[in-house]
C-alpha cells in the first residue's frame, strides 16, 4: 500500500499568524496533485497542530512562535482546497487517519510520530510526504519515520511542501 502523508496544511501556515513563504502556492499544488495522483496511493494521513490557548510555544507564554493553530480556531483549519480533494477520496472509500499534535499546554511536539508511528505508515511500501513547514515539522516527521522506515520508501514531493527557509540544494 502507498500512502499520502500531509503534514500541518493548515490556515495559520498559509496566511495566518506562523504564515510560510509560498505555502499557498505548495497547497494548491497538493490539491491538483490529490486530484491528478489519486492511483499513486490508497491511503491519507494528515497530521495538524491543535494548541490550547495558553501553548508553551507562544511567545507570550515563552515560547519562540506567535500563536498559532489554536483547536476549534479559523486557523487550525485545514486549507480548504486540500481539505476538498482529501475528502473527496474519503468519499471514494480512501481511508483518511487525521492525527491531532501538541494538544497540551505543556508540550510541543513539531512530529505527530515522536512517540507512535501508526501501522499503516510502518506498513506502507510507500510513503508520499507534503506538508508545511519543510524545514521544522515535516523535517521532524520525515526523521521520526526514518527511524523505522527505510528511506527510500519515503519520497518527498517538494512542490507540495512548503519552507520557513528553504535549503540549498
Amino acid at each position: 500500500m502507498n500512502v499520502l502523508l500531509i503534514v500541518d496544511p493548515q490556515i495559520d501556515f498559509i496566511s495566518g499568524s506562523l504564515a510560510v513563504p509560498k505555502a499557498e502556492e505548495a497547497m494548491q499544488f497538493l490539491a491538483d496533485w490529490i486530484k491528478g495522483h489519486a492511483s499513486d496511493y490508497e491511503a491519507i494521513v494528515l497530521t495538524m497542530d491543535q494548541h490550547p490557548a495558553n501553548h508553551c510555544s507562544f511567545a507570550h507564554e515563552g515560547g519562540p512562535w506567535p500563536p498559532h493553530c489554536v483547536r476549534y480556531s479559523v486557523g487550525a483549519a485545514i486549507h480548504p482546497a486540500v481539505f476538498e480533494a482529501v475528502e473527496a477520496q474519503r468519499r471514494e472509500g480512501r481511508p483518511v487517519l487525521m492525527i491531532e499534535k501538541a494538544t497540551t499546554q505543556e508540550r510541543d511536539s513539531y512530529s505527530a510520530f515522536e512517540k507512535v508511528i501508526p501501522s499503516i505508515l510502518l506498513e506502507a511500501e510507500h510513503i508520499y510526504v507534503a506538508g508545511i513547514a519543510g524545514d521544522y515539522c515535516v523535517a521532524a516527521s520525515v526523521e521520526d519515520l526514518r527511524r523505522e522506515i527505510p528511506a527510500e520508501r519515503i519520497e518527498l514531493l517538494e512542490e507540495a511542501i512548503a519552507y520557513i527557509q528553504r535549503p540549498e540544494r
